[in-house]
């Protein structure tokens, strides 16, 4: 409205845990055996097409891949990237702080502040 025309706003698609898993399994088989490399190197010369399955297309892959990448750290080779990858998709709170129940107990005070509240 107001001369201004709207644009479907396209929302992410949802992959299946299976699915995640696939695509890293599709990337690794894909890397050379030596894989030395930087990983956005080897990120970079990977066929995306080759790692391609069902009706996702090798864009859909490598953007899937640049989120899950965002997750881990990336000081390393790609094949050891893909490593901690999978392990992030298989359990995705790992290294996240949990929210506590606002029910949860305190802490009882230390002996040195229960002393200084008197």
């Amino acid at each position: 409205m107001n001369g201004e025309m709207e644009t479907p706003v396209k929302e992410p698609e949802l992959w299946a845990k299976e699915d995640l898993l696939r695509l890293l399994d599709g990337m690794k088989v894909n890397l050379p055996q030596n894989d030395l490399s930087k990983f956005k190197t080897a990120e970079s010369h990977l066929d995306w097409e080759k790692v391609a399955f069902n009706h996702y297309s090798g864009e859909m892959c490598k953007l899937k891949w640049l989120e899950i990448s965002h997750a881990v750290r990336k000081f390393r080779t790609l094949s050891e990237l893909i490593i901690d990858a999978q392990d992030y998709v298989k359990n995705p709170y790992k290294g996240k702080k949990l929210k506590k129940h606002p029910d949860f107990p305190k802490k009882p005070l230390t002996p040195y502040f229960r002393f200084f509240m008197e």
